[in-house]
Protein backbone atom coordinates (compact mmCIF):
# COMPACT_ATOMS: atom_id res chain seq x y z
CA UNK A 1 0.00 0.00 0.00
CA UNK A 2 1.89 3.37 -0.68
CA UNK A 3 2.65 6.00 1.95
CA UNK A 4 0.00 8.66 1.14
CA UNK A 5 -2.87 6.41 1.48
CA UNK A 6 -0.93 4.12 4.94
CA UNK A 7 -1.52 7.40 6.98
CA UNK A 8 -4.40 7.59 9.18
CA UNK A 9 -6.46 10.43 7.76
CA UNK A 10 -8.23 13.16 9.65
CA UNK A 11 -12.00 12.39 10.80
CA UNK A 12 -14.01 13.48 7.76
CA UNK A 13 -17.32 15.02 7.97
CA UNK A 14 -20.20 12.81 7.82
CA UNK A 15 -22.22 12.12 4.70
CA UNK A 16 -24.38 15.05 2.90
CA UNK A 17 -27.91 14.28 2.70
CA UNK A 18 -30.32 16.19 0.39
CA UNK A 19 -32.49 18.46 1.81
CA UNK A 20 -36.10 17.90 1.88
CA UNK A 21 -38.56 20.73 0.26
CA UNK A 22 -40.25 22.73 2.16
CA UNK A 23 -43.83 22.08 2.43
CA UNK A 24 -46.55 24.30 0.36
CA UNK A 25 -49.25 26.36 2.03
CA UNK A 26 -52.27 26.66 -0.83
CA UNK A 27 -54.81 29.00 -0.98
CA UNK A 28 -57.25 30.40 -3.51
CA UNK A 29 -58.44 33.43 -3.04
CA UNK A 30 -61.62 35.17 -5.56
CA UNK A 31 -60.58 38.13 -7.76
CA UNK A 32 -61.55 41.15 -4.80
CA UNK A 33 -58.76 38.92 -2.19
CA UNK A 34 -61.41 36.80 -0.38
CA UNK A 35 -60.32 33.75 0.72
CA UNK A 36 -62.09 30.74 -1.19
CA UNK A 37 -60.13 27.46 0.47
CA UNK A 38 -56.65 27.07 2.30
CA UNK A 39 -54.77 23.52 3.07
CA UNK A 40 -53.95 22.57 6.69
CA UNK A 41 -50.72 24.50 5.98
CA UNK A 42 -51.50 27.12 6.06
CA UNK A 43 -53.90 27.21 9.00
CA UNK A 44 -50.89 26.06 10.69
CA UNK A 45 -48.68 28.77 9.51
CA UNK A 46 -51.43 31.43 10.44
CA UNK A 47 -52.65 29.55 13.23
CA UNK A 48 -56.67 29.89 12.13
CA UNK A 49 -59.19 27.47 12.04
CA UNK A 50 -60.79 27.04 8.70
CA UNK A 51 -63.88 28.40 9.13
CA UNK A 52 -62.13 31.83 10.28
CA UNK A 53 -60.81 32.43 7.42
CA UNK A 54 -62.80 31.43 4.13
CA UNK A 55 -65.04 34.44 3.05
CA UNK A 56 -62.60 36.45 5.05
CA UNK A 57 -60.28 39.30 3.16
CA UNK A 58 -56.58 38.40 2.64
CA UNK A 59 -55.98 41.82 3.96
CA UNK A 60 -56.80 40.14 7.73
CA UNK A 61 -53.48 38.52 7.45
CA UNK A 62 -51.70 41.76 6.80
CA UNK A 63 -50.24 44.57 9.37
CA UNK A 64 -52.20 47.23 10.09
CA UNK A 65 -49.87 49.72 8.65
CA UNK A 66 -49.04 47.09 5.06
CA UNK A 67 -53.11 47.17 4.80
CA UNK A 68 -53.32 50.66 3.02
CA UNK A 69 -50.34 50.23 1.04
CA UNK A 70 -50.47 51.33 -2.49
CA UNK A 71 -47.92 48.55 -3.01
CA UNK A 72 -50.42 46.09 -2.02
CA UNK A 73 -53.31 47.55 -4.11
CA UNK A 74 -50.78 47.59 -7.05
CA UNK A 75 -50.61 43.63 -6.09
CA UNK A 76 -53.84 42.85 -6.27
CA UNK A 77 -54.78 45.04 -9.79
CA UNK A 78 -51.82 43.04 -11.56
CA UNK A 79 -53.37 39.86 -10.38
CA UNK A 80 -57.04 41.02 -11.26
CA UNK A 81 -55.27 41.53 -15.32
CA UNK A 82 -54.27 37.95 -14.83
CA UNK A 83 -50.15 38.86 -14.22
CA UNK A 84 -48.46 35.79 -12.10
CA UNK A 85 -46.69 37.59 -9.20
CA UNK A 86 -43.99 35.94 -6.95
CA UNK A 87 -42.30 37.72 -4.05
CA UNK A 88 -41.80 37.50 -0.45
CA UNK A 89 -44.71 38.18 1.29
CA UNK A 90 -44.62 40.10 5.42
CA UNK A 91 -48.28 38.32 7.44
CA UNK A 92 -49.46 38.27 10.76
CA UNK A 93 -50.42 35.04 12.29
CA UNK A 94 -53.49 34.58 14.25
CA UNK A 95 -51.60 35.63 17.61
CA UNK A 96 -49.92 38.50 16.34
CA UNK A 97 -46.29 37.02 15.30
CA UNK A 98 -44.77 38.08 11.93
CA UNK A 99 -44.85 35.14 9.47
CA UNK A 100 -42.66 35.35 5.86
CA UNK A 101 -44.02 33.50 2.69
CA UNK A 102 -42.42 33.20 -0.36
CA UNK A 103 -45.43 32.95 -2.53
CA UNK A 104 -46.35 32.91 -6.28
CA UNK A 105 -49.72 34.36 -7.02
CA UNK A 106 -51.10 32.29 -10.22
CA UNK A 107 -54.34 33.81 -11.56
CA UNK A 108 -57.20 31.61 -13.01
CA UNK A 109 -58.70 32.54 -16.19
CA UNK A 110 -61.62 31.56 -17.98
CA UNK A 111 -62.17 30.21 -21.42
CA UNK A 112 -62.85 34.15 -22.33
CA UNK A 113 -59.68 35.23 -20.63
CA UNK A 114 -61.47 36.98 -17.36
CA UNK A 115 -59.94 35.79 -14.17
CA UNK A 116 -62.33 33.74 -11.84
CA UNK A 117 -59.74 33.11 -8.97
CA UNK A 118 -55.93 33.56 -7.48
CA UNK A 119 -54.17 30.93 -6.46
CA UNK A 120 -51.32 31.21 -3.99
CA UNK A 121 -48.33 28.97 -3.29
CA UNK A 122 -45.80 29.65 -0.78
CA UNK A 123 -43.43 28.57 1.57
CA UNK A 124 -42.58 29.87 5.11
CA UNK A 125 -39.36 31.52 5.03
CA UNK A 126 -39.81 32.97 8.55
CA UNK A 127 -36.85 31.64 9.95
CA UNK A 128 -34.44 32.36 6.99
CA UNK A 129 -35.64 36.24 7.43
CA UNK A 130 -34.80 36.28 10.61
CA UNK A 131 -31.82 34.87 10.12
CA UNK A 132 -30.71 37.85 7.63
CA UNK A 133 -32.34 40.73 9.21
CA UNK A 134 -29.72 39.29 12.65
CA UNK A 135 -26.86 39.46 10.34
CA UNK A 136 -24.53 42.31 10.79
CA UNK A 137 -24.45 42.51 6.96
CA UNK A 138 -27.78 43.08 6.58
CA UNK A 139 -27.77 45.82 9.48
CA UNK A 140 -25.46 47.43 7.27
CA UNK A 141 -27.50 47.35 4.31
CA UNK A 142 -30.52 48.80 6.43
CA UNK A 143 -28.40 51.95 7.18
CA UNK A 144 -28.37 52.38 3.20
CA UNK A 145 -32.39 51.39 2.63
CA UNK A 146 -32.90 54.74 1.97
CA UNK A 147 -31.40 55.62 -1.51
CA UNK A 148 -33.56 56.89 -3.83
CA UNK A 149 -33.54 57.86 -7.36
CA UNK A 150 -36.34 59.82 -9.63
CA UNK A 151 -36.19 59.13 -13.75
CA UNK A 152 -38.45 60.55 -16.05
CA UNK A 153 -40.37 58.31 -18.40
CA UNK A 154 -37.29 58.19 -20.85
CA UNK A 155 -35.29 56.87 -18.22
CA UNK A 156 -33.12 60.34 -17.45
CA UNK A 157 -32.14 60.78 -14.47
CA UNK A 158 -33.97 63.97 -12.60
CA UNK A 159 -32.93 63.83 -9.08
CA UNK A 160 -30.73 61.18 -6.63
CA UNK A 161 -29.77 61.16 -2.74
CA UNK A 162 -26.12 60.82 -2.01
CA UNK A 163 -27.06 57.04 -0.51
CA UNK A 164 -28.21 56.12 -4.37
CA UNK A 165 -24.92 58.09 -5.78
CA UNK A 166 -22.71 56.36 -3.40
CA UNK A 167 -23.99 53.18 -4.27
CA UNK A 168 -23.08 53.51 -7.59
CA UNK A 169 -19.96 55.45 -7.02
CA UNK A 170 -20.69 58.43 -7.96
CA UNK A 171 -21.69 62.12 -6.92
CA UNK A 172 -25.08 63.52 -7.16
CA UNK A 173 -24.50 65.97 -9.62
CA UNK A 174 -22.78 63.75 -11.96
CA UNK A 175 -26.37 61.11 -11.94
CA UNK A 176 -28.14 64.25 -13.21
CA UNK A 177 -28.88 64.27 -16.67
CA UNK A 178 -27.81 60.48 -17.60
CA UNK A 179 -30.17 57.61 -18.42
CA UNK A 180 -30.84 54.61 -16.78
CA UNK A 181 -29.75 52.25 -19.98
CA UNK A 182 -26.20 53.37 -18.87
CA UNK A 183 -26.02 51.51 -15.99
CA UNK A 184 -27.84 48.49 -17.02
CA UNK A 185 -24.94 45.81 -18.66
CA UNK A 186 -25.36 45.86 -22.58
CA UNK A 187 -26.86 42.33 -23.59
CA UNK A 188 -30.16 43.43 -20.88
CA UNK A 189 -31.02 46.81 -22.61
CA UNK A 190 -31.17 44.87 -26.01
CA UNK A 191 -33.01 42.62 -24.83
CA UNK A 192 -37.34 42.93 -25.26
CA UNK A 193 -37.41 42.23 -21.50
CA UNK A 194 -36.17 45.42 -21.16
CA UNK A 195 -38.03 47.56 -23.02
CA UNK A 196 -40.57 45.82 -21.41
CA UNK A 197 -39.73 46.56 -18.31
CA UNK A 198 -40.06 49.93 -19.40
CA UNK A 199 -43.41 49.82 -20.88
CA UNK A 200 -44.80 48.81 -17.48
CA UNK A 201 -43.53 51.46 -15.98
CA UNK A 202 -45.03 53.69 -17.97
CA UNK A 203 -48.14 52.07 -17.76
CA UNK A 204 -48.38 53.23 -14.39
CA UNK A 205 -47.43 49.46 -12.80
CA UNK A 206 -45.55 49.12 -9.57
CA UNK A 207 -42.50 46.90 -10.33
CA UNK A 208 -40.05 45.29 -7.43
CA UNK A 209 -37.25 42.83 -7.78
CA UNK A 210 -33.56 42.33 -7.57
CA UNK A 211 -31.46 43.87 -10.35
CA UNK A 212 -28.16 43.85 -11.34
CA UNK A 213 -26.72 47.45 -12.12
CA UNK A 214 -23.04 48.34 -13.03
CA UNK A 215 -21.35 50.59 -10.69
CA UNK A 216 -18.33 53.40 -11.66
CA UNK A 217 -15.63 50.77 -11.64
CA UNK A 218 -17.64 48.30 -13.82
CA UNK A 219 -18.25 45.82 -11.12
CA UNK A 220 -21.74 44.26 -10.88
CA UNK A 221 -24.08 45.33 -7.94
CA UNK A 222 -26.90 43.92 -6.70
CA UNK A 223 -30.00 46.00 -5.81
CA UNK A 224 -33.05 44.99 -4.57
CA UNK A 225 -35.38 47.88 -5.88
CA UNK A 226 -39.19 49.28 -6.27
CA UNK A 227 -39.61 51.32 -9.28
CA UNK A 228 -42.99 53.52 -8.23
CA UNK A 229 -44.54 55.40 -11.00
CA UNK A 230 -45.85 58.65 -10.33
CA UNK A 231 -48.79 59.82 -11.31
CA UNK A 232 -50.46 63.04 -12.07
CA UNK A 233 -53.53 63.67 -10.35
CA UNK A 234 -55.43 66.04 -13.41
CA UNK A 235 -54.60 63.68 -16.00
CA UNK A 236 -54.26 59.64 -14.56
CA UNK A 237 -50.74 59.54 -16.51
CA UNK A 238 -47.41 58.44 -14.85
CA UNK A 239 -45.13 61.43 -14.94
CA UNK A 240 -42.04 60.10 -12.80
CA UNK A 241 -40.44 56.89 -12.06
CA UNK A 242 -39.33 57.02 -7.92
CA UNK A 243 -36.54 53.82 -7.34
CA UNK A 244 -35.99 52.92 -3.53
CA UNK A 245 -32.90 50.60 -3.23
CA UNK A 246 -30.98 48.29 -0.78
CA UNK A 247 -27.49 47.62 -2.04
CA UNK A 248 -27.95 42.84 -1.67
CA UNK A 249 -24.54 42.61 -3.61
CA UNK A 250 -23.14 40.83 -0.77
CA UNK A 251 -25.91 38.44 -0.02
CA UNK A 252 -25.93 37.75 -3.84
CA UNK A 253 -22.63 36.33 -3.81
CA UNK A 254 -23.18 34.88 -0.45
CA UNK A 255 -25.89 33.27 -1.97
CA UNK A 256 -23.96 32.37 -5.26
CA UNK A 257 -21.29 30.52 -2.90
CA UNK A 258 -23.51 28.46 -1.33
CA UNK A 259 -24.95 27.67 -4.63
CA UNK A 260 -21.89 26.76 -5.61
CA UNK A 261 -20.73 24.95 -2.41
CA UNK A 262 -24.35 22.80 -2.77
CA UNK A 263 -22.95 21.98 -6.55
CA UNK A 264 -20.14 20.41 -5.33
CA UNK A 265 -19.13 16.80 -3.14
CA UNK A 266 -17.67 17.35 0.05
CA UNK A 267 -15.71 14.09 0.05
CA UNK A 268 -13.93 14.81 -3.20
CA UNK A 269 -14.34 18.60 -4.14
CA UNK A 270 -15.59 17.88 -7.36
CA UNK A 271 -19.53 17.92 -8.87
CA UNK A 272 -21.83 15.76 -7.08
CA UNK A 273 -24.85 14.48 -8.01
CA UNK A 274 -27.34 17.23 -8.35
CA UNK A 275 -24.59 19.22 -10.22
CA UNK A 276 -23.94 16.25 -12.76
CA UNK A 277 -27.99 16.90 -13.37
CA UNK A 278 -28.28 19.82 -13.92
CA UNK A 279 -25.17 19.94 -16.22
CA UNK A 280 -26.72 16.63 -18.20
CA UNK A 281 -30.01 18.72 -18.70
CA UNK A 282 -28.07 21.83 -19.84
CA UNK A 283 -25.97 19.87 -21.99
CA UNK A 284 -28.85 18.14 -23.76
CA UNK A 285 -30.58 20.61 -24.76
CA UNK A 286 -27.79 22.35 -26.58
CA UNK A 287 -26.98 18.78 -27.74
CA UNK A 288 -30.68 18.67 -29.33
CA UNK A 289 -30.50 22.34 -30.63
CA UNK A 290 -27.13 21.68 -32.75
CA UNK A 291 -25.06 19.46 -34.44
CA UNK A 292 -22.28 18.00 -32.22
CA UNK A 293 -22.44 14.26 -29.99
CA UNK A 294 -22.40 14.12 -26.37
CA UNK A 295 -20.88 11.71 -24.68
CA UNK A 296 -21.15 10.43 -21.00
CA UNK A 297 -18.58 8.16 -19.16
CA UNK A 298 -19.50 6.24 -15.91
CA UNK A 299 -16.37 4.90 -13.87
CA UNK A 300 -16.65 2.42 -10.66
CA UNK A 301 -13.85 2.05 -8.45
CA UNK A 302 -13.71 -1.97 -8.68
CA UNK A 303 -14.43 -4.06 -5.16
CA UNK A 304 -14.28 -1.18 -3.27
CA UNK A 305 -16.78 -2.63 -0.61
CA UNK A 306 -13.46 -5.47 0.24
CA UNK A 307 -10.87 -2.16 -0.14
CA UNK A 308 -12.73 -0.34 2.77
CA UNK A 309 -13.66 -3.47 4.47
CA UNK A 310 -9.54 -3.97 4.60
CA UNK A 311 -8.41 -0.09 5.18
CA UNK A 312 -11.38 1.29 6.70
CA UNK A 313 -13.44 4.24 5.53
CA UNK A 314 -10.73 7.27 6.00
CA UNK A 315 -8.82 5.54 3.88
CA UNK A 316 -11.54 4.19 1.58
CA UNK A 317 -12.35 8.24 1.27
CA UNK A 318 -8.32 9.62 0.81
CA UNK A 319 -8.43 6.89 -2.14
CA UNK A 320 -11.56 8.24 -3.47
CA UNK A 321 -10.27 11.64 -3.16
CA UNK A 322 -7.34 10.35 -5.23
CA UNK A 323 -9.59 8.82 -8.16
CA UNK A 324 -11.37 11.67 -8.57
CA UNK A 325 -8.25 13.79 -8.80
CA UNK A 326 -6.59 11.17 -11.30
CA UNK A 327 -9.93 11.64 -13.30
CA UNK A 328 -10.07 15.08 -13.53
CA UNK A 329 -6.15 15.32 -14.23
CA UNK A 330 -6.99 12.42 -17.29
CA UNK A 331 -10.11 14.08 -19.04
CA UNK A 332 -8.83 17.97 -19.78
CA UNK A 333 -11.60 18.58 -22.08
CA UNK A 334 -12.70 21.90 -22.27
CA UNK A 335 -16.27 21.71 -21.31
CA UNK A 336 -16.34 18.35 -19.57
CA UNK A 337 -17.52 17.52 -15.99
CA UNK A 338 -16.59 15.47 -13.85
CA UNK A 339 -19.15 13.64 -11.43
CA UNK A 340 -19.19 11.89 -8.35
CA UNK A 341 -22.40 10.18 -9.08
CA UNK A 342 -22.76 8.32 -5.42
CA UNK A 343 -20.63 6.33 -3.67
CA UNK A 344 -17.65 4.91 -5.32
CA UNK A 345 -19.25 5.68 -8.95
CA UNK A 346 -18.31 8.77 -10.95
CA UNK A 347 -19.57 10.21 -14.25
CA UNK A 348 -17.75 12.38 -16.78
CA UNK A 349 -19.90 14.54 -18.95
CA UNK A 350 -18.51 15.32 -22.46
CA UNK A 351 -20.37 17.57 -24.52
CA UNK A 352 -19.34 17.96 -28.08
CA UNK A 353 -17.63 14.59 -27.87
CA UNK A 354 -17.46 12.08 -30.77
CA UNK A 355 -17.37 8.07 -29.91
CA UNK A 356 -13.86 7.30 -31.17
CA UNK A 357 -12.65 10.68 -28.54
CA UNK A 358 -14.60 9.52 -25.55
CA UNK A 359 -13.15 5.86 -25.52
CA UNK A 360 -9.70 7.75 -25.74
CA UNK A 361 -10.58 9.58 -22.95
CA UNK A 362 -12.28 6.55 -20.60
CA UNK A 363 -8.63 4.42 -21.45
CA UNK A 364 -6.76 7.74 -20.33
CA UNK A 365 -9.23 7.77 -17.16
CA UNK A 366 -8.42 3.95 -16.33
CA UNK A 367 -4.80 3.80 -17.13
CA UNK A 368 -4.59 7.14 -14.79
CA UNK A 369 -6.80 4.98 -11.70
CA UNK A 370 -4.63 1.86 -11.84
CA UNK A 371 -1.26 4.44 -12.52
CA UNK A 372 -2.23 5.34 -8.83
CA UNK A 373 -0.22 2.22 -7.45
CA UNK A 374 -3.00 1.87 -4.61
CA UNK A 375 -2.50 -1.47 -2.94
CA UNK A 376 -5.45 -3.45 -3.00
CA UNK A 377 -5.37 -6.83 -2.25
CA UNK A 378 -9.09 -7.63 -2.71
CA UNK A 379 -8.90 -6.59 -6.31
CA UNK A 380 -8.37 -10.53 -7.58
CA UNK A 381 -6.38 -10.33 -10.51
CA UNK A 382 -5.40 -6.82 -10.22
CA UNK A 383 -3.52 -6.18 -6.90
CA UNK A 384 -3.91 -2.36 -6.91
CA UNK A 385 -6.90 -0.32 -7.23
CA UNK A 386 -8.64 -0.07 -10.88
CA UNK A 387 -11.89 1.08 -12.30
CA UNK A 388 -14.29 -0.21 -14.91
CA UNK A 389 -15.82 2.07 -16.95
CA UNK A 390 -18.59 2.42 -19.67
CA UNK A 391 -19.41 5.31 -21.73
CA UNK A 392 -22.13 5.84 -24.77
CA UNK A 393 -22.20 8.78 -27.43
CA UNK A 394 -25.35 10.10 -28.87
CA UNK A 395 -25.01 11.71 -31.86
CA UNK A 396 -26.86 14.54 -33.34
CA UNK A 397 -30.03 13.98 -35.82
CA UNK A 398 -30.28 10.05 -34.82
CA UNK A 399 -33.44 9.34 -33.23
CA UNK A 400 -33.77 12.24 -30.87
CA UNK A 401 -37.12 11.99 -29.66
CA UNK A 402 -35.14 9.01 -27.59
CA UNK A 403 -31.95 11.36 -26.48
CA UNK A 404 -33.03 11.80 -22.83
CA UNK A 405 -30.82 11.79 -19.47
CA UNK A 406 -32.65 8.69 -18.75
CA UNK A 407 -31.49 7.17 -21.86
CA UNK A 408 -27.58 8.70 -21.61
CA UNK A 409 -27.39 6.98 -18.27
CA UNK A 410 -29.14 3.80 -19.00
CA UNK A 411 -26.68 3.09 -21.58
CA UNK A 412 -23.24 4.53 -20.39
CA UNK A 413 -24.23 2.39 -17.16
CA UNK A 414 -25.12 -0.53 -19.17
CA UNK A 415 -21.42 -0.20 -20.65
CA UNK A 416 -20.12 -0.21 -16.83
CA UNK A 417 -21.42 -3.38 -16.38
CA UNK A 418 -20.56 -5.17 -19.18
CA UNK A 419 -16.69 -4.03 -18.72
CA UNK A 420 -17.39 -5.55 -15.03
CA UNK A 421 -18.54 -8.59 -17.04
CA UNK A 422 -15.21 -8.50 -18.75
CA UNK A 423 -13.25 -8.81 -15.83
CA UNK A 424 -12.87 -5.12 -13.97
CA UNK A 425 -10.21 -2.84 -15.08
CA UNK A 426 -11.90 -2.17 -18.44
CA UNK A 427 -13.97 -0.17 -20.77
CA UNK A 428 -16.90 -0.90 -22.32
CA UNK A 429 -18.98 1.33 -24.89
CA UNK A 430 -22.87 0.55 -25.61
CA UNK A 431 -24.77 1.74 -28.00
CA UNK A 432 -27.96 3.81 -27.38
CA UNK A 433 -30.43 0.91 -26.64
CA UNK A 434 -33.27 2.34 -28.69
CA UNK A 435 -31.26 1.51 -32.01
CA UNK A 436 -31.49 -1.05 -33.42
CA UNK A 437 -27.64 -2.19 -33.57
CA UNK A 438 -27.03 -5.11 -31.84
CA UNK A 439 -24.80 -4.45 -28.30
CA UNK A 440 -21.67 -3.41 -29.19
CA UNK A 441 -18.92 -3.92 -26.77
CA UNK A 442 -15.30 -2.13 -27.49
CA UNK A 443 -12.25 -3.42 -24.84
CA UNK A 444 -9.56 -0.62 -24.78
CA UNK A 445 -6.36 -2.44 -23.31
CA UNK A 446 -2.91 -0.71 -22.88
CA UNK A 447 -0.91 -0.34 -26.42
CA UNK A 448 -4.46 -2.10 -27.83
CA UNK A 449 -6.12 -0.06 -30.97
CA UNK A 450 -9.89 0.83 -30.27
CA UNK A 451 -11.32 -2.11 -32.39
CA UNK A 452 -15.23 -2.91 -32.49
CA UNK A 453 -18.07 -3.45 -32.44
CA UNK A 454 -17.64 -7.81 -31.85
CA UNK A 455 -20.68 -9.80 -32.12
CA UNK A 456 -22.26 -10.29 -29.17
CA UNK A 457 -22.60 -14.08 -27.98
CA UNK A 458 -25.31 -16.33 -26.42
CA UNK A 459 -23.27 -16.18 -23.26
CA UNK A 460 -23.13 -12.66 -23.13
CA UNK A 461 -26.41 -12.48 -24.27
CA UNK A 462 -27.66 -14.13 -21.19
CA UNK A 463 -25.37 -12.48 -19.08
CA UNK A 464 -26.85 -9.19 -20.18
CA UNK A 465 -30.36 -10.61 -19.32
CA UNK A 466 -29.23 -11.77 -15.85
CA UNK A 467 -27.42 -8.90 -14.70
CA UNK A 468 -28.99 -6.94 -11.91
CA UNK A 469 -27.49 -3.38 -11.64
Amino acid sequence: MDNDLRDAAAPQDGPSHDIKPLPAARVEFDPDGRLLSACDEFLRLTQYEREDVLGRPEAMLLWPEDRDDPQYHALWELLRSGEVVQRELRRMTRNGQELWLQGSYDPVLSEDGKVTAIRLIATNVTAKRRQATNHENILAAISRSTAMVEFAMDGTIIAANANFASLLGYDVDELLGRNHREFVAAEIVESPSYGAFWNRLRAGEFVQAEFPRLARSGRTIWLQASYNPVVDAATGRPTKVVKIATDITERMHQNAEAERLALLDPLTGISNRRGFDLALAAALDDFKRGREPISLIFLDVDHFKSFNDIYGHQIGDRCLRRVAKAVERSVRHPESLVARYGGEEFAVLLPNTTRLEAARIAEAVRAAVQGLGIDHPGNTGWGTVTASLGHVTFEAGRDERFHTATELVTAADRGLYTAKRLGRNHVADAVDPRANEPFAVFRILPGDELFGPEPESAAARQIRRSATI
